[in-house]
């Protein structure tokens, strides 16, 4: 919940609280998801939308968010491995 109120802030945009629910949904999303990749999706979500923001605008669509976190972090591994075989090559050569 502390992640989702700093992103905003960060990116000077609007949180709405939304008491009746808000816990139970973030208490649902931290159960459910690795917190890491949780608080990246949030991040990308703050950053690609216009706000106002409430955390179940952000539970219905997390599971593109997180998608999109678990595929970016994969593609960055992947190139990450290739440089370090590429570097490995060129310096037996």
């Amino acid at each position: 919940m502390q992640h989702f109120v700093n992103c905003c802030k960060k990116r000077n945009k609007l949180f709405v609280p939304d008491s009746p629910r808000q816990e139970q949904v973030c208490d649902a999303l931290a159960d459910f998801y690795n917190e890491e990749i949780l608080f990246d999706a949030i991040d990308e979500f703050t950053k690609a939308n216009p706000g106002p923001f409430i955390v179940f605008d952000f539970a219905i669509q997390s599971k593109k968010y997180i998608d999109h976190v678990i595929l970016e972090k994969k593609s960055r591994n992947k190139f990450i491995s290739i440089v370090q075989e590429t570097k490995k090559r060129m310096e037996q050569e």
